[in-house]
């Protein structure tokens, strides 16, 4: 089965119509791969006429989603939408339109398990690099998410735990962690959105990141690697939690 995507609503004419027209058929895609219908849009002239686009414009927004693997052009079949594990997973552009979607279970899924990757092993590492200076600032962010542990502001919570995770990162001395990290902050930050609306997940998530802490201070690699392997996986419990909510919301 497949969706011809016939019902977009015209575009209004903003600063940067072109990354506009490139997200709105971005999220169509999307939206037909959880929905494990792959997308077939109109041809060129009825797509321009629904979006209120010139073809210039939407010429180069396909042409960008193709580069991205999310999109593939036919002489004869027209514009249709490739399957997932064709797109550049990575592409931050791909990681930002997915966090603007509902929650989606796979996705959250994935987006732990990478952590997982990373986490550990940079807490590791950091136990052994991190300079006294940046000790000094893993501390200050622990010891204020610690002073907002029951804020009732979940944006503010969000940013503190993201500057503990990036001062770790940071501290590991591996520039490709820290780039690593750079690119899954948005969906990081959109995941961390509902766990901190989880109170028991939010306690045990701090006390976590006094665990790593306790094993950088004490420069003992192992005792940090394990403190971020159970945190990362007290995470995936509290994701599992919001994925069995989403569903029976569903």
């Amino acid at each position: 089965m497949t969706i011809v995507a016939t019902s977009f609503d015209r575009l209004k004419a903003p600063e940067n119509l072109h990354a506009r027209v490139t997200r709105a058929l971005a999220l169509r895609v999307m939206e037909g791969e959880r929905a494990s219908t792959p997308v077939i849009f109109p041809n060129e002239a009825g797509l321009c006429e629904q979006l209120g686009v010139s073809r210039s414009i939407l010429r180069e927004a396909v042409k960008v989603l193709v580069d991205k693997g999310m999109l593939e052009v036919r002489p004869r079949s027209g514009t249709r939408s490739r399957p997932r594990n064709e797109w550049n997973l990575l592409d931050p552009d791909i990681l930002g339109w997915q966090s603007a979607l509902k929650p989606d279970a796979r996705f959250l899924r994935d987006l732990c398990e990478v952590r997982l990757a990373i986490e550990p092993t940079a807490a590791g590492f950091a136990a052994l690099r991190a300079a006294p200076e940046e000790i000094d600032e893993i501390r200050n962010c622990l010891e204020r998410r610690e002073g907002h542990l029951q804020s009732a502001e979940i944006e503010q919570a969000v940013d503190l735990d993201l500057h503990f995770q990036a001062a770790v990162i940071a501290a590991s001395h591996n520039p490709l962690f820290q780039q690593l990290n750079a690119v899954i902050r948005q969906p990081f930050r959109t995941a961390l959105g509902y766990t901190v609306r989880l109170p028991a997940a939010v306690a045990l998530d701090v006390a976590g990141c006094r665990a790593i802490y306790d094993g950088i201070v004490g420069r003992n690699p192992l005792a940090a690697r394990a403190a971020s392997e159970e945190t990362v996986g007290l995470a995936m419990i509290a994701v599992e939690q919001i994925i069995r909510s989403l569903e029976k919301s569903s």
